[in-house]
């Protein structure tokens, strides 16, 4: 293999990893700055003379996303292009991010993999392509929403699973003699999760003063699952008429055990048709980045004449009908 070739490979992966580590260190930032905001005022010593270079890069890129959502928020189509992003605003974070922020890191991530592009072809000495900028502008674009809706269906997935541990953490707690608000904060302690988090909010809630109803509706407009509605209407009927919480909560805690029983049943049954929808889905995508990859003249034909452009639409129709289709037949099934 020629030297050159590998030289360039080598090369191309440092920079991704480059890349990656410099994007995983500014996450890691986020976190830290926003902590450190609340500690601050408490603080005798600032932290300013802690900083490290890694710190001082992440800090400069807030301050640039800062000043291009401030620009931003001047143009009406992404004032409402941006809230879309308000859902990923949490009550903790709301004082030091904007839903602009979202779409300043997504046009900044655009450009930044629209200049290693550029740069990615000055080292082999090839022609720009429009389409080369236009790939490499939607893949950047839309990178920080793949990882945001990631994140979402993580936390879902977790707060789903740690559920049915916090109903049976609560009713054997009403089972001891217990009240709701001594078995709230038994499972804010006992759940060390996303989910405990919202259980030691709620214990906050009521030491306040709130009622249990509003207490309860509170939590269910943060978690938003839907077999949140029926413990926290099972609990607000109970608080009004009265009844016997711990037969109730026997009950709760057995339609929540079988309910997880038939999804986990359900998808060790989907779990192989699943996965072969998108290996079928991803196949083809990364089948043409490595052949784009290592040669990018490859697919010139394509675009260069009319029997061209209609090959690569019907094949864009066809690939698009594939998802549809069997997106459908996989919600059927579920």
């Amino acid at each position: 293999m020629d030297i050159k070739l590998v030289s360039y490979y080598l090369l191309l992966l440092i920079l991704l990893f480059l890349l990656a580590l410099m994007f995983y260190y500014y996450l890691l930032l986020q976190k830290k700055i926003r902590i450190n905001k609340r500690l601050l005022r408490y603080s005798v010593y600032s932290s300013r003379k802690q900083s490290k270079l890694f710190d001082n890069i992440f800090n400069l890129f807030d301050k640039i996303i800062k000043k291009v959502s401030i620009y931003l928020a001047k143009f009406k189509i992404f004032k409402k292009y941006s809230l879309k992003y308000q859902k990923y605003i949490t009550k903790e974070n709301r004082n030091y991010v904007d839903k602009m922020d979202y779409v300043s890191k997504k046009l900044l991530l655009a450009l930044i993999f629209i200049i290693f592009v550029i740069f990615n072809d000055i080292i082999k000495v090839q022609n720009i392509t429009i389409f080369q900028i236009v790939f490499a502008f939607f893949i950047g674009f839309y990178l920080l929403d793949f990882m945001l809706i990631s994140k979402a269906k993580i936390l879902k997935l977790e707060q789903e699973n740690d559920l049915l541990k916090a109903i049976t953490i609560m009713n054997n707690s009403f089972k001891s003699g217990r009240s709701v608000m001594q078995s709230i904060k038994l499972v804010a302690e006992e759940l060390d999760s996303p989910l405990g988090l919202e259980f030691q909010k709620m214990y906050a809630d009521l030491t306040y003063g709130l009622s249990l109803e509003v207490v309860f509706q509170r939590f269910e407009q943060r978690v938003n699952l839907e077999d949140i509605k029926y413990i926290t209407t099972s609990l607000t009927i109970l608080n009004n008429t009265g009844g016997d919480i711990v037969k109730v909560f026997e009950s709760v805690e057995k339609t929540f055990f079988n309910n997880k029983k038939l999804k986990d049943e359900l998808k060790s049954l989907t779990a192989a048709s699943k996965f072969l929808y998108y290996v079928l889905l991803f196949v083809p995508i990364i089948f043409i980045l490595v052949i784009y990859v290592l040669d990018n003249t490859y697919f010139n034909p394509l675009f260069n004449s009319s029997l061209g452009y209609l090959i690569s639409i019907t094949c864009l129709i066809l690939y698009l009908t594939y998802i549809v289709i069997v997106k459908r037949i996989m919600r059927v099934g579920e």
